[in-house]
């Protein structure tokens, strides 16, 4: 017996069904080494040919499909290659059913992969105790790793939904900040709809949040409908927050009760995608100005005032504004 393939094939092989645990169960870290590599290195490939291609935005809806495609097949290679070396490794662990000839090496390949994904064929069969021992472990193991890769796309495409009709319920809003803030002014002060409006989004953000960290493949699913981005939505909700919180008179704010929660929880999802899947950009994205306010007839500060408070938040404009970057959108988010 070969020892040396053996221990690299079980080291294969438990390395693919680690990875599937971690990247499928795992509520903190989210991926695991291979699923992480690989996710991330069809994200960049796919995002440089974006910002080459006059149409890139419909080459980056397909990211997250492709992302899916090659994790699965990431684990399966590995899986299948660590149980091919087991199987390599004595002559007699896999012989022909009626001969009992041993296996040559692509016969062994296709053993492997019968047995790994259940198919059940019978032309060729373990020659030995050890292998019949091995040879049901292949098979659980596929099991379980199959098993495995439904659940998670179960989940991620659910993560997958709530982020986008996240999006759509920010929208409905208002696309912009000047929608948004117009909207929710009655002339004389902000109608508590409006306030509920906002209370409502705070849950369904925070959820976002977790579903990221939880599933990090959902950051690649990229949406061409500026309606359905979540990066494109936060933004415009930043921005009518910051006019709300920062632009309005005092005495025109909407309840405290209301924005709070919602600014903290924007920071919160904000904080966990930057330290995920992308870095502050070197500048903050641009605050919408005072006359957004005066147009509505909403009473606001004076321009100084609303300027230092714009500068206190600098550091979340510059989170957005990478949101927006690693999501694959380069021009104003304010634009319809």
């Amino acid at each position: 017996m070969n020892t040396l393939l053996l221990l690299g094939g079980c080291a294969l092989a438990a390395l693919a069904l680690a990875d599937a645990v971690v990247t499928s169960l795992s509520m903190a870290t989210g991926t695991g080494p291979v699923s992480g590599r690989v996710a991330a290195g069809v994200w960049r490939v796919l995002l440089a040919l974006h910002t080459r291609a006059p149409r890139g935005g419909r080459l980056l809806e397909l990211t997250g499909t492709v992302t899916l495609v090659a994790t699965f097949l990431s684990w399966t290679v590995l899986l299948w290659t660590g149980w091919w070396l087991v199987f390599t490794a004595e002559d007699t662990a896999v012989v022909a059913s009626r001969t009992a000839e041993p296996a040559d090496a692509w016969t062994r390949v296709y053993y492997t992969g019968y047995t790994v994904f259940t198919l059940g064929t019978g032309d060729y069969v373990p020659g030995n105790p050890w292998a019949q021992g091995a040879t049901t472990a292949a098979t659980l193991s596929g099991l379980f790793l199959v098993t495995l890769s439904i659940t998670y796309l179960v989940q991620v495409v659910e993560a997958v939904v709530h982020k986008r009709v996240l999006a759509e319920q920010i929208h409905a809003l208002g696309r912009d900040a000047t929608r948004i803030v117009s909207a929710g002014w009655t002339g004389t002060a902000f109608s508590s709809m409006f306030n509920q409006h906002l209370v409502s989004l705070t849950a369904p953000l925070l959820r976002m949040g977790e579903q990221h960290l939880a599933y990090p493949v959902v950051h690649y699913f990229h949406s061409a409908s500026r309606s359905k981005a979540p990066s494109r939505a936060i933004a415009a909700l930043d921005d009518a927050l910051l006019l709300l919180h920062a632009g309005a008179a005092p005495s025109a704010r909407p309840d405290p009760s209301a924005t709070g929660p919602l600014l903290a929880a924007l920071d919160q999802v904000l904080d966990t995608l930057r330290g995920q899947f992308f870095a502050r950009a070197e500048r903050e994205l641009p605050a919408p100005p005072l006359s957004v306010l005066h147009r509505a007839g909403i009473p606001a500060v004076e321009e100084e005032q609303y300027a230092e408070r714009v500068r206190e938040h600098a550091g979340r404009r510059r989170t957005i504004q990478g949101f927006l970057h690693s999501d694959g959108w380069r021009d104003d988010p304010a634009a319809s």
